[in-house]
């Protein structure tokens, strides 16, 4: 197996890798949508600024994983795209 064979292989497999835990990430930024949603809703509107800002953390945290799914899938795109093109 020729080494740019070989690269490709390595690559192609952390294009995969990559794509399935971007969907891992995306399963659980839906679950945790669902428990802010749940805590959310537990709180209620008499909620203190503590708890708030609790709540808005939280959502920024979903935030980021649900960017951190969309750089990996973007990420596994280019790789597949350099495997194609060699």
């Amino acid at each position: 197996m020729s080494q740019l064979t070989q690269l490709k292989a390595a690559i192609s497999n952390v294009a995969q890798n990559l794509e399935t835990t971007a969907g891992q990430l995306y399963t659980y930024g839906h679950q945790l949508d669902s428990q802010i949603t749940v805590i959310s809703s537990a709180i209620g509107g008499t909620a203190a600024n503590e708890d708030k800002e609790m709540v808005a953390a939280l959502q920024q945290g979903r935030a980021s994983v649900m960017e951190a799914v969309a750089q990996l899938r973007a990420a596994s795109a280019k790789a597949k795209d350099w495997c194609n093109k060699i």
